[in-house]
């Protein structure tokens, strides 16, 4: 008997890392031949995903942003891949992945077509490209049979703008369709704060916020920094400390980036695959983010029993509860955020116990293998014979 072929398409070997190696591991376990479909490695952290020998890779060229000629040439690619090993499933992630996979299936002819939708780019996006984004969106949803919407709040914005159809649109949870496990990894040497507050020079009593993520723009690095200037000029013998990489996508202001590497109270170690350990370090985890589609770091920091201060933004307000697991405000108010991660910093009693409800709210509500099973049941259900999903509309 053939086997049956699933395949995962990203746009980077660095997402197909951060979000996808237990679902690898699920798919290959239901018994699918398991292929990648992504760039090829471009820098730290971007290499194939650890412990998953059984699963083949399969690089195509591919940019993330707008390019026509490379687009079109990276669409034949992918339909060139697809219609030599004949998928039986597809499950497209990452806007420009999403858009050329769900269009190089539809034309192979791939019977099941899955979009997992992780947010929205066009919702901090402004001019011609933001129509043209949505756009994209449209004809992505469109080409696929199933929409994984990665969060609650996620498919709301998918209705109301017209996305997809409430019959397409998938959550495989209660407010998420992804969460963590629990508990995590550790991958990182098993780093005590102590090691690490001497690794990166921060006195023993001083207190430490924390970002983990994509430093740019959208994800409120300027506000961050904004709101860090007004602690420090408090008075406040604060440590700022960031793990992850400017990108030059999104970028942050040069005079935000040469202020943050330039600050005797800030500290960034660049990009780290397995930050277990340095949420550890943080009394408060704070995530001005402007768009996202869940924030597993938001999980990251709850599972580590850290408070956390974030903003009223689509994804965020389903993992964070207000005023109980951490505090949330408007996205884009420096002054909001700064007086939040005051209000922390000044009451531990507050941050603990915020802290400990984020822990437990992980634990009960966003298990990883609760929805590892119940994706594992939806791909079971279409590797039965003569199962053909009706076609996208």
């Amino acid at each position: 008997m053939q086997q049956d072929v699933m395949v995962f398409g990203m746009n980077s070997m660095f997402a197909v890392r951060q979000f996808l190696p237990e679902v690898l591991a699920m798919a290959a376990e239901r018994g699918f031949r398991v292929v990648v479909v992504a760039p090829p490695a471009t820098g730290s952290g971007d290499g194939a995903p650890d412990g998953l020998p059984g699963v083949e890779i399969r690089h195509v060229r591919l940019k993330r942003e707008i390019s026509l000629l490379a687009d079109l040439r990276a669409l034949w690619e992918i339909w060139a891949v697809l219609r030599s090993i004949r998928p039986a499933v597809t499950d497209m992630s990452t806007p420009k992945m999403a858009l050329l996979g769900g269009i190089a299936g539809w034309l192979a002819g791939v019977p099941h077509r899955i979009y997992t939708l992780r947010g929205l780019r066009y919702e901090t996006t402004r001019s011609w490209k933001r129509p043209l984004l949505w756009a994209c969106e449209w004809i992505a949803c469109r080409c696929a049979h199933h929409v994984i919407c990665i969060s609650r709040s996620v498919r709301d914005l998918v209705l109301e703008d017209r996305i997809a159809p409430v019959g397409k649109t998938v959550l495989l949870g209660d407010k998420v369709s992804e969460g963590i496990t629990i508990p995590q990894r550790v991958r990182d040497g098993g780093l005590t704060s102590a090691m690490l507050r001497s690794r990166l020079r921060i006195p023993d009593t001083a207190p430490v916020i924390g970002f983990v993520g994509r430093l740019t723009r959208d994800k409120g690095i300027p506000e961050l920094a904004e709101a860090f200037r007004l602690l420090r000029r408090s008075g406040r013998e604060v440590y700022l400390l960031l793990l992850g990489a400017f990108e030059a996508g999104d970028p942050v202001p040069s005079e935000t980036v040469e202020w943050l590497r330039a600050d005797d109270h800030v500290r960034w170690p660049g990009f780290v695959s397995y930050p277990g350990s340095f949420y550890g370090l943080m009394d408060v985890f704070v995530f001005p983010t402007h768009r996202e589609g869940l924030g597993k770091v938001l999980l990251e920091a709850a599972a580590a029993g850290k408070p956390v201060v974030s903003t009223y933004t689509n994804g965020v307000v389903d993992v964070v509860l207000d005023g109980i697991t951490g505090l949330l405000v408007p996205k884009g108010d420096s002054e909001a955020l700064a007086r939040a991660t005051e209000c922390l910093l000044d009451d531990p009693e507050m941050a603990g116990r915020m802290g400990r409800s984020a822990r437990a709210l992980v634990e009960q509500q966003f298990d990883n293998s609760i929805y590892l099973a119940r994706l594992g049941h939806m791909l079971g259900a279409m590797a039965q014979p003569d199962s053909v999903a009706a076609e996208p509309v």
